[in-house]
């Protein structure tokens, strides 16, 4: 067949027909907020704004901010993603009308994963995620806390201990490193009912394990990205096992340390039932009546919270929340120490108020507890500052189940949503002086002035962070256990400003500070 002078066969005619056929349906995708009327942040055709998170995800999204406002559309390939910053629209996405935003947006590799981590409460959907949910709650409440306690105490023994030895060589402390190990300790315990000095002994199977958890795979590996491009070549990733999210031997490893733990305990009949750790919690969350009224009531759930029905956890289940505890404990209490080391070396003057507020309470090994954590003002508006300006995550995300019209703009179902948490701590029109810190901005006083929805570290609405409240309680009681000794300074090995890691997850790759006694 002769076509524009040319003469080409049948299957060079078809061929060219797919790739016009292709870059028309690829430039109508790439028109889909154009239609609406919605701001776009400028793409590449195909890809999107993919390849503009390669020099860091959090400055691409500052950017698309200062450029086009508040809300703004960009591709993740050919898939639209709507950007909000904007705290009304927050207050309709992640409160008023939760029930259409429930969920957060797993990636394919999660999704068809086999491994029972999938269970795990940040995965889950709908009804699934619901059913934990309303189970795990009393596990969480402040009464829970401080039974716990003892046991965070128990690992800030070892975390001084580290510290003393690692002063004894007269260096600056790589604090990323210490804090990793001190918070795979209080998970460990905590989660597990294990006692595991991963400060110590690199070699524990447990940490050899844990770090195959942590090590991002899922995230950076070429499948990730060709599943990212091609989201329904998913199901053949899955059927050979190419791309799985969690590491199969680590996966294999926890769920036998969880169904061992769980064997013994139910060989030790009502001896087990007075442990502390969260894996005890969970085998008796379902008769547990411990209701929390500071607690995020999910709407659906009704008046009555106390009387939910809770379904006993199957083994399953439990391991996928005891590894799903450690996943998101450990990288964000450990950024959290992190960062407010940081603050605290290179504000002289905070740290000596703090060092004022916990030699005044005088708190010792033995009373450190919720109570007493609960009494340090000063403390609450450090950690409060450090996480303003240093997010565990500088986004969150969202899935619109059923379309609907938030503050006059229709989502339609199945649309993405991320908001961009460092964007709204950053903003000079709801902070004063953003990038510095100021702890002040946390008093008693200014606390209240803070305008709503513009301070998430933890997120928002009934689908805030499960563990917060153990984050903080873990983050607190190591930071003052430390500062009862200790003061932290800058070396010459600290950079500054610290480098920031160019993932959602605000996190350096290290921090060398002196700790240094206290005089």
């Amino acid at each position: 067949m002769e076509l524009l002078g040319y003469d080409l066969s049948m299957t060079w005619i078809l061929a060219i027909g797919a790739v016009f056929v292709y870059l028309w349906y690829d430039w109508w995708c790439h028109h889909y907020f154009q239609r609406r009327g919605i701001p776009v942040a400028d793409y590449i055709p195909i890809f999107g704004n993919r390849l503009q998170w390669r020099e860091g995800i959090r400055q691409a999204m500052d950017d698309y901010h200062k450029k086009h406002g508040k809300v703004v559309g960009m591709y993740d390939f050919q898939r639209p993603i709507l950007i909000v910053s904007e705290p009304e629209f927050l207050k309709s996405i992640l409160v008023k009308n939760f029930s259409n935003f429930p969920n957060h947006r797993n990636p394919p590799m999660v999704i068809l994963d086999p491994s029972p981590v999938g269970r795990g409460m940040f995965f889950l959907v709908d009804n699934d995620w619901r059913n934990i949910r309303n189970t795990l709650t009393p596990s969480f409440t402040a009464a829970k806390m401080k039974y716990m306690s003892p046991l965070i105490n128990e690992c800030c023994d070892t975390l001084l201990t580290s510290i003393s030895n690692a002063r004894s060589e007269g260096k600056a402390i790589d604090c990323r490193t210490l804090f990793g190990g001190f918070t795979m300790d209080v998970i460990a315990c905590c989660a597990f009912g294990l006692s595991v000095n991963s400060q110590q002994d690199k070699d524990d199977p447990f940490v050899q394990n844990a770090k195959l958890l942590l090590d991002g795979r899922g995230f950076r590996s070429i499948s990730a990205f060709i599943l990212s491009s091609f989201p329904f070549l998913a199901p053949v990733f899955a059927y050979f096992r190419v791309g799985l999210f969690f590491d199969p031997s680590a996966v294999k490893f926890f769920l036998g340390v969880t169904e061992s733990a769980l064997k013994m305990r139910n060989e030790e009949g009502g001896k087990s039932s007075k442990r502390i750790d969260l894996l005890q919690l969970m085998l008796n969350a379902h008769n547990d009546t411990d209701v929390d009224q500071e607690d995020t009531p999910v709407p659906g759930d009704g008046p009555e919270r106390g009387v939910i029905q809770r379904k006993p956890l199957s083994t399953r289940d439990i391991m996928a929340q005891a590894v799903q505890f450690f996943l998101a404990g450990y990288e964000t209490t450990n950024t959290l120490l992190t960062f407010t080391a940081f603050v605290l070396a290179t504000n002289q003057d905070v740290q000596e108020k703090l060092h004022a507020e916990i030699d005044n309470l005088d708190p010792t090994k033995g009373n450190l507890g919720y109570d007493v954590i609960g009494k340090m003002e000063y403390l609450d508006m450090v950690i409060s500052e450090t996480l303003r300006m240093y997010p565990p995550l500088a986004l969150l995300n969202r899935v619109c189940n059923e379309t609907v019209c938030c503050d006059g703009l229709v989502i339609e179902k199945d649309i993405h949503v991320l908001i961009c948490v460092w964007n709204l701590h950053h903003s000079e029109e709801y902070w004063n002086n953003p990038y510095k810190f100021d702890p002040e901005r946390f008093s008693p006083e200014n606390k209240a002035s803070i305008k709503p929805y513009t301070y998430m570290p933890f997120g928002f609405g009934p689908r805030i962070c499960f563990g917060m409240r153990f984050a903080l309680l873990e983050g607190k009681m190591a930071l003052v256990r430390m500062m009862q000794q200790y003061r932290f300074d800058v070396c010459s090995e600290t950079e500054i400003p610290i480098p920031l890691s160019k993932t959602g997850l605000i996190a350096p790759k290290k921090l060398m500070l002196n700790i240094l006694p206290r005089n």
